[in-house]
């Protein structure tokens, strides 16, 4: 029980550290995505104001310098969190350690579920003045992400891996 305990509060730990570095470098590739379809922008921390209390949130954002159109601004907007994830995927093809794999699967999830919601949410705007302020709160875009980190490592406290070996 302790182990699975263990594992589980390790795979909690390394999960939110890779989701750092995930979330930076999904902005990262908007940006090479934004100069790669031709735009020129910046990656700027703002404020994101949370509407359940009165506080804010820095967060990064990738900022264009001037409109670059619909269409290439889906791809945009789809395609950072694709590629980050991508990376990680690509992981793990090379990692066996379960807590590893565990948190490697939760980031993948995490960056699926931003090109989901970043693309909708353009989507969206694109079509007409569909409000969908959920998609861009930051109770949602980080409350989202905090619970399939937490489903992660709860799967590995559930999860056994007692050997038992017969002697005899």
């Amino acid at each position: 029980m302790r182990m699975r305990a263990a594992r589980a509060l390790q795979a909690l730990v390394l999960s939110l550290l890779l989701f750092a570095a995930a979330f930076g470098t999904h902005e990262v590739m908007h940006l090479l995505v934004l100069y790669g379809v031709g735009g020129h922008g910046s990656i700027i921390v703002r404020p994101w104001h949370l509407s359940l209390v009165n506080a804010t949130v820095d967060s990064l954002h990738v900022q264009p310098d001037q409109p670059i159109g619909p269409g290439r601004q889906l791809l945009v907007n789809v395609m950072g969190p694709v590629l980050a994830g991508l990376t990680l995927a690509v992981l793990l093809l090379y990692v066996r350690e379960r807590v590893v794999r565990v948190a490697l699967v939760a980031n993948v999830a995490i960056l699926a579920f931003y090109a989901l919601i970043e693309g909708g949410d353009h989507l969206l705007d694109a079509v007409g003045d569909f409000d969908a302020g959920i998609l861009t709160s930051p109770e949602f875009n980080y409350g989202v992400p905090l619970l399939i980190i937490l489903v992660a490592a709860l799967s590995l406290f559930r999860h056994t891996t007692d050997v038992q070996v017969a002697t005899g």
